[in-house]
């Protein structure tokens, strides 16, 4: 599979969405021509758009209930899946779909994963400090779990479309994708009512904006 090959079929079938008919059709003719050249089919175009991206940070082997959510949801929104990819130098998260969501699924991970371990930090320093470091924890995940619930609501969150599953299932083969498994999560039971309305109330302000698929100069807003 020659990648300059695929990325000239791509162009032709861009133009192929032209509002012009005639060049829409002229550029549709030339881009199944290049295919018969090429001997290349619907699925090597497929492949070229597909990517994969891990996030910087470090996930536990059996993260916690509250990672999972956002990371799931986070991969709903873009049309993406996420695994948990596991190595030697520590376990990330992997959102595998379009190059471009993928991308942004995993920045965007990074960044509110990055405001949650801040939040959880402040909250944990409003903790009596006579607290025991076990009651301290559970508290801290209840918050948390308040806080990414809030942050996932503000999320257009929905079911992998069939025809994206087909595709994502495909690049996975191409790739050979064996080190990643779907995340196992662990919620730790304790806290209170009110850790999790803090949280939740710390985290309602937090939104995503998600570009759709094929627009021009997408943008990732995190607010």
């Amino acid at each position: 599979m020659n990648p300059r090959h695929l990325e000239k079929i791509k162009k032709c079938f861009e133009l192929g969405k032209s509002g012009n008919p005639n060049e829409a059709a002229t550029a549709l003719a030339m881009a199944h021509k290049l295919m018969r050249k090429y001997g290349l089919s619907e699925d090597d175009i497929n492949f070229i758009e597909m990517g994969a991206t891990t996030t910087a940070s470090k996930i536990q082997k059996k993260p916690v209930a509250y990672a999972v959510n956002l990371g799931t949801s986070i991969a709903s929104s873009f049309k993406c899946e996420v695994l948990l990819q596991y190595s030697y130098h520590g376990n990330n998260f992997k959102f595998i779909g379009r190059k471009d969501t993928a991308m942004m699924s995993a920045y965007a991970f990074d960044v509110l994963f990055r405001q949650l371990k801040l939040a959880r930090k402040a909250f944990l320093a409003t903790i009596h400090p006579r607290t025991s470091k076990q009651n301290k924890t559970k508290r801290a995940d209840c918050y948390c779990d308040g806080w990414v619930n809030s942050v996932v609501r503000n999320l257009d969150v929905e079911e992998l479309p069939p025809e994206e599953k087909e595709r994502i299932t495909n690049y996975r083969k191409h790739i050979g994708s064996y080190s990643e498994k779907k995340a196992k999560s662990r919620q730790r039971k304790g806290g209170s009512i009110s850790d999790y309305l803090t949280g939740s109330h710390d985290g309602k302000n937090i939104h995503v904006n998600t570009p759709i698929h094929g627009s021009e100069g997408e943008r990732l807003c995190l607010q």
